[in-house]
């Protein structure tokens, strides 16, 4: 895998893991290629192979592309661990940004912005950026953990913290990073080279809550995680996460369920599991097939040793 001559620190990969996301993948393709410092390499990780598999010869028109073959339906953190591998196959030594494929950056010059804050980081650190809906207001990109029942509610308000940075007459670029105890997965960057051993998503986190548990266990080891307020992406929120299939809420309840397991108190996971319980008997009537998938991801994780 080559790459231009930059300090070790400064080289940045892209990886993007894919499923379902033909119509979306096209315009990321357009700005990653359109950026002032494009990434010196872009590594798309194929998780539908089967059903939907990936034309990569357009993508890769402009880009130094890496395409990855998954497994059907195999979750972000299968995807990420496949490309992270790869990159230590090739001995990668530099920083690696994970980008959601129905992600835009419509400035130009993101990937220039973060290699600038990167190199002025610790290399062990988890970098997230702030993350625009692309209606105006920002997503909850990061936030802190709690060890009761709300142990999400503190989350960032990206758009009080720009906006206070502003009246404040701070440059993005030069402001510090916030500290804080979990990233949001849609645009996260890591340097893994730095760690040992190096940092994987837990794949029995198959849906949703593998970024969060990264950060928590990163974290419990002094690892930094650190919140940038720019570079700002946007997140467009492609078609291949909107529908709630019995097979998505079987996968994400596994995930749910075993997050509670690991990170929270007991009494907050027999709390939170029997809310969930009570919920899916009351909706089996009219979503048979939705609540048994909740059912049977309940039963998988209670056979699950502690």
């Amino acid at each position: 895998m080559q790459s231009q001559r930059l300090p070790p620190r400064e080289r940045l990969a892209v990886v993007t893991v894919a499923y379902h996301s033909e119509s979306v993948l096209p315009a990321l393709a357009a700005d990653l290629a359109a950026q002032s410092e494009p990434p010196e390499a872009w590594l798309l990780v194929d998780n539908s192979p089967d059903s939907a598999r990936l034309d990569t010869g357009a993508l890769a028109e402009h880009l130094p592309l890496h395409p990855l073959i998954g497994h059907e339906g195999d979750g972000f953190a299968a995807g990420c661990n496949r490309a992270l591998e790869a990159l230590e196959r090739q001995g990668w030594d530099g920083w690696v940004w994970l980008l959601n494929p129905d992600t835009a950056l419509p400035r130009g010059d993101e990937l220039a912005r973060l290699r600038r804050r990167l190199d002025q980081l610790p290399p062990q650190a988890l970098v997230g950026t702030a993350v625009s809906d692309g209606l105006g207001g920002y997503e909850a990109s990061g936030g802190w953990f709690d060890a009761g029942l709300a142990f999400r509610r503190r989350r960032l308000e990206p758009a009080a913290e720009i906006g206070a940075a502003v009246a404040a007459g701070v440059a993005a670029d030069d402001e510090m990073p916030l500290a804080v105890d979990w990233l949001s997965g849609c645009s996260l960057a890591l340097r893994p080279a730095a760690h040992r051993p190096a940092p994987r998503f837990d794949e029995r986190f198959p849906l949703y809550y593998e970024d969060l548990d990264l950060c928590l266990r990163m974290g419990r080891l002094g690892v930094p995680v650190l919140w940038l307020r720019a570079p700002a992406i946007v997140h467009r929120k492609g078609t291949g996460s909107t529908a709630p299939s019995p097979r998505r809420l079987q996968l994400s309840s596994l995930s749910y369920l075993r997050f509670l397991r690991r990170n929270c108190p007991a009494w907050v996971g027999a709390v939170r599991g029997l809310r969930l319980l009570l919920l899916t008997l009351l909706r089996l009537p009219l979503h048979p097939r939705r609540s048994l998938a909740v059912l049977e991801a309940m039963l998988t994780v209670l056979r699950e040793p502690a």
